[in-house]
């Protein structure tokens, strides 16, 4: 992984909050001892006008200690050790007090303004309207539009980026529409029809299989020259292929034979060579591509591995150290799913893609909540080039989407395999003033979604081990982004810091929301908090946070194992 990219967005932002609070300290006359970026040993750094600027140890983390505020004193430590003792922190006006603190959060939520504004500026990557999958009966799968289309203009609007393409979708209306794409640099007019059930979407997505490959059939061109489910097609006659569609556009060219270097999971790469003969796939209507004739199928419609338990809904498979019941096996274990089979048709809908997998158990799904139930299913699958049919009940559990939200589907319990990649990607520039209405609006989305989401975990909604993470996420997250760029990186660093300044607002003691909460009291009362209801109260959150810490810290190492 990337520290070095994990410490420096980490550093950035624990600087600007702590900026915060040292400079309106400073406007305010409070004298401030020691600016650290890091917790622990003093490692290096410089003093001017009495203030220790430095770096300790420990970068995750850092603090502004201010004359007086010591959190568990009284407020008048330092007296004897400032010429002037008003210049102790808690000797200040509590308005002042007040802003000093509340500018940590407010720095964390002014930066992202300032990070999005640049990108946007700079030119922001965004992806190309290049339609990289189809679910299978959507509008535009109907209207013949393909994968590797590129869309130009709906409804005489031109669009250039994924996101310009997605709003004019979302602004039409039901009934029939003209969306014009571009295939083999020729103009197409399509005439696409929204149902009241398509809610603005026309059922693609910028996502494409990756060249990670399945075969249904041993007796194929590619099962007998060895070619195995999961294994990564790097090139094609020595032609790289980056993706799905590249490996079919590359086979469209070839003749009788094939050469293809393909990497196994073991990451062992080797040389194969496919020929022709006379083997037919077996064709579901949906899939008719150059890939299939030589038995090459994306990997996203095969069944990489069985689950072996499906967990209640929401009741848990261990409680403390006590076994609890064992959990019931899935319906795919149980129906005699096997790992490596090919999703074939399901309740007769052919498949050409997972989402067609999950949409079409999802439409099992009868009542709402936690007393829905799933009707029977027929479940067809090729499984060693022979057609096997199931009759499989799909079981309703709860579950929680990418953000931690809960919620009930129904499941077969299988897990698919390859993955998918983002196709082609461009950058989208705004003007100054444009770019700043853009980054205002963006950070007020993500604080409305953070602000909902903390109410959740309240409330119960959401699952707490989905939905917070601590310093190892961040350095695997900060990772990842790093890989993909300046941009990512800069992305998730200004969402990181929306995340700090609202949490930091949650009115906790010893998180400044706390500290808010206390000079609100004082303003309203006309004198302090108590000293030992503060000092109470910033003990049960010392233990707070301390318990909270190592609860995250134990999600994020349970994410990192499963990956």
């Amino acid at each position: 992984m990337n520290i070095l990219a994990a410490v420096a967005l980490i550093a950035i932002l624990v600087f600007i909050h702590e900026f915060g609070h040292y400079i309106v300290a400073k406007m305010c006359g409070v004298h401030v001892k020691i600016f650290s970026l890091g917790y622990g040993q003093r490692v290096v750094g410089f003093v001017h006008n009495g203030t220790d600027y430095r770096i300790s140890l420990l970068p995750f983390g850092g603090y502004v200690l201010m004359a007086g505020a010591d959190p568990f004193g009284y407020g008048d430590e330092d007296d004897d050790l400032l010429d002037d003792p008003s210049r102790a922190f808690m000797r200040r006006p509590v308005w002042q007090r007040f802003l000093i603190i509340a500018a940590g959060p407010a720095m964390n939520l002014v930066l992202p303004i300032v990070v999005f504004t640049t990108l946007f500026m700079a030119g922001e990557p965004q992806p190309a309207p290049v339609v990289g999958s189809l679910s299978q009966g959507s509008p535009a799968q109907e209207a013949g539009m393909q994968a590797g289309d590129t869309l130009v203009e709906i409804d005489g609007q031109a669009v250039s980026t994924w996101r310009g393409m997605g709003a004019a979708l979302s602004a039409l209306g039901l009934g029939t529409h003209t969306i014009v794409i571009e295939r083999e640099e020729a103009r197409i007019p399509l005439s696409v029809t929204l149902e009241p059930d398509d809610a603005g979407s026309i059922g693609i997505s910028f996502l494409r299989p990756a060249s990670i490959v399945g075969v249904d059939d041993p007796a194929s061109p590619a099962g007998a020259a060895g070619v195995q489910t999961g294994d990564l097609v790097l090139e094609v006659n020595g032609a790289d292929v980056a993706d799905f569609l590249a490996l079919e556009e590359a086979l469209s060219a070839v003749g009788d034979t094939a050469t293809l270097t393909v990497q196994s999971a073991n990451a062992r790469k080797r040389t194969v060579e496919l020929v022709r003969s006379d083997w037919r796939p077996h064709t579901n209507g949906v899939i008719d591509s150059p890939a299939q004739d030589w038995g090459l199928l994306p990997a996203t419609i095969f069944v990489a591995n069985v689950g072996e338990t499906a967990q209640d809904a929401g009741i848990e498979v261990f409680s403390g150290c006590r076994p609890g019941p064992a959990p019931p096996p899935t319906p795919a274990l149980e129906n005699g799913i096997l790992d490596g089979d090919r999703y074939f048709r399901l309740d007769g809908v052919p498949i050409a893609d997972w989402t067609d997998v999950t949409s079409t158990v999802a439409a099992t799904m009868q009542g709402e909540g936690a007393d829905a139930t799933a009707r029977p299913m027929t479940v067809e699958l090729i499984r060693d080039g022979g057609l096997v049919t199931l009759e499989i009940t799909p079981k309703v559990i709860r579950d929680t989407n990418l953000t931690g939200e809960y919620y009930y589907r129904p499941i077969l319990g299988t897990v698919r395999g390859g993955d998918w990649v983002e196709g082609p990607s461009i950058r989208q520039y705004y003007p100054f003033g444009v770019a700043v209405r853009r980054a205002t609006e963006e950070t007020i989305q993500v604080s409305g979604l953070i602000v909902t989401r903390l109410g959740q975990l309240i409330t119960g909604e959401a699952a707490v081990d989905k939905s917070l993470g601590g310093p190892v996420e961040i350095v695997r997250q900060a990772s990842t982004a790093a890989e993909k760029g300046v941009f990512s990186w800069a992305r998730l660093m200004a969402l990181l810091s929306i995340s700090l300044g609202i949490v930091n607002l949650v009115p906790v003691p010893v998180l400044d929301g706390g500290q808010i909460l206390f000079f609100l009291m004082e303003a309203i009362r006309g004198r302090p908090v108590s000293h030992t209801l503060r000092e109470r109260a910033q003990q049960l959150g010392v233990l707070f946070l301390v318990a909270l810490m190592m609860m995250v810290l134990v999600f994020d190492i349970h994410r990192l194992f499963e990956g």
